[in-house]
């Protein structure tokens, strides 16, 4: 049906809402520029050429003791960082906040940095 919209560009915008995916759209692609969707555990890019995928239960934030958020996903699609408080370290007894970059270098998977106040 998307498909079909797409080819008869003299639907109006709001005429081409009625078909939409029904699916949550929760940022634009930082790769292709295409929305990324939340799907089951994860935020997927919706070009089935990209392969963009945001995990929840990612390596990254699990070490953090943290789960990737849909609040999150969206803020790190939107700006490209986020600010996150809680996280967890090994090194201390105490949590510690920081701000959480998307460091996208279009591989397999996608990196995170993290930078601290000073």
């Amino acid at each position: 049906t998307g498909d079909l919209v797409k080819a008869y560009p003299f639907l109006s915008d709001a005429e081409a809402q009625r078909f939409g995916t029904g699916k949550e759209e929760i940022g634009k692609c930082p790769r292709c520029g295409s929305p990324v969707y939340v799907g089951k555990g994860n935020f997927y890019c919706s070009n089935k050429e990209c392969s963009f995928c945001l995990w929840e239960d990612n390596k990254f934030f699990s070490s953090k003791k943290k789960k990737l958020t849909k609040r999150i996903a969206k803020e790190l699609l939107d700006k490209g960082w986020c600010r996150v408080t809680g996280l967890y370290t090994p090194k201390k007894p105490q949590l510690y906040d920081a701000v959480i970059r998307l460091d996208d270098s279009g591989g397999k998977y996608v990196s995170f940095k993290m930078e601290f106040d000073r």
